[in-house]
């Protein structure tokens, strides 16, 4: 039909009638290519891999005053969560302070001791400190487990450097875990001698308001005023009654009706200075309130004491943090304990003769198929007129271009003479 296009199949027998053709010359490029790759390999430098790990580092809080506080559980404060030293111990492996030391380090190598920049023929410890990257890998496995893998000449000294990498990260992190605890140490001092002073003037605020106020408990006095008041209260009521009963056949001029009087007046004045304290002129040194100064004087009270409390709990926790800072800055502990310590490696990790010898054979089939293609293809090029004309003209273009380029570039040099 006209509607439908005419699909033209591509023949893979000429490509197979090539290959068939070509196989001699195949095999001939795989096998020498194999064999000098092969033999390429033994005089290719020899590389052994040693590997260490390392346990996951225990967890320390944020800051020593928040694992304080947080084993006080203290209501309403939220502390920051534990994060993991792991990546830090991986940094810390790839510092200058521990590559520059491992570079120092002396290593046995061919019957002598050198350091082990010389060894690797660095020209200075500088340059080693980034070349040093190509030989040591660290990376944190799964569960936090830390991995120091190193490529060195020889398998001992590629065992001794792992080794001596674990070394360093240990001796690094303890000097600055005493150098810390040692400036927290000094810092807390400062600290707990002015919280000691605030805590001091505090409890002197305190002791003088209690003093001035008659202020030593304020529930237990309260609680004594309400009931020392409502026993007045029932007095009074009986004294009246008396009273009135003695009205009913005496005058109120009777030395007995004038006593009485005068005892319900003193219970009332006991009554008034309940409610509106005593008087400059009858105060006296006792532990009694009023009840009109009660919510001032607790309010005050509440205050000072919230203030009292609150430098004796930062005193606490200075304390705490102060002897714990002591003994971090003497603590000779080790800091990394090793899980798997290297061992001089049995097989080496470079040259890998099998992959060499497998990825330079596969590659030189695939180059003596394209070449054979490309010459057969040229080759039907030129038998055909019309194709031989297409590439002399392609041939003529070229040169013309090649040409150009020439004048082009002889022209830039005369200008820039």
């Amino acid at each position: 039909m006209n509607d439908q296009k005419s699909i033209k199949e591509i023949s893979l027998f000429p490509f197979f009638l090539i290959l068939l053709q070509s196989r001699r010359l195949i095999l001939r490029n795989f096998l020498l290519t194999t064999v000098f790759v092969f033999a390429l390999s033994f005089l290719l430098p020899s590389r052994y891999a040693a590997v260490t790990t390392l346990m996951p580092p225990q967890e320390k809080e944020v800051s020593s005053m928040a694992g304080v506080l947080s084993q006080m559980s203290v209501p309403g404060l939220a502390l920051p969560t534990q994060t993991s030293t792991a990546q830090l111990f991986v940094e810390i492996l790839k510092s200058r302070s521990v590559n520059e030391r491992v570079l120092n380090r002396t290593f046995a190598f061919k019957g002598d001791s050198l350091p082990l920049f010389k060894i690797l023929r660095f020209p200075s410890v500088e340059i080693g400190y980034y070349k040093m990257f190509k030989r040591a890998q660290f990376m944190v496995l799964p569960h936090d487990i830390i991995s120091v893998r190193v490529e060195m000449k020889t398998p001992h000294l590629a065992a001794d450097v792992a080794n001596v990498y674990v070394e360093e990260l240990d001796r690094v992190n303890r000097e600055k875990s005493v150098s810390r605890a040692k400036n927290s140490r000094i810092y807390i001092e400062t600290q707990l001698a002015e919280t000691q002073k605030k805590m001091r003037a505090s409890a002197e605020l305190l002791a003088a308001f209690q003093q001035e106020h008659k202020a030593v408990s304020l529930e237990n006095q309260v609680q004594a005023n309400i009931e020392q008041a409502a026993t007045l209260a029932g007095q009074m009521m009986a004294k009246e009654i008396e009273i009135g009963v003695m009205l009913q056949s005496m005058t109120a001029q009777n030395p007995l009706v004038i006593r009485a009087q005068n005892e319900l007046n003193q219970m009332r004045k006991q009554v008034d200075e309940l409610q509106y304290g005593k008087t400059s002129d009858n105060a006296q040194d006792d532990l009694t309130l009023s009840f009109q100064n009660i919510p001032s004087v607790a309010l005050t009270m509440a205050e000072l004491l919230r203030e009292a409390k609150a430098h004796e709990m930062v005193w606490q926790l200075l304390t705490q943090q102060y002897y714990q800072a002591k003994i971090e800055e003497a603590s000779t502990t080790p800091t990394v304990q090793v899980l798997d310590k290297a061992t001089p490696p049995v097989f080496r990790s470079f040259p890998n003769r099998k992959l060499l010898v497998l990825v330079f054979g596969v590659l030189s089939i695939v180059v003596t198929l394209l070449y054979v293609i490309l010459i057969n293809q040229m080759r039907s090029w030129r038998e055909k007129p019309e194709d031989r004309r297409k590439i002399e003209l392609l041939q003529q273009e070229m040169r013309k271009e090649l040409n150009s380029l020439k004048h082009l570039r002889q022209y830039f040099k005369r200008e820039n003479r």
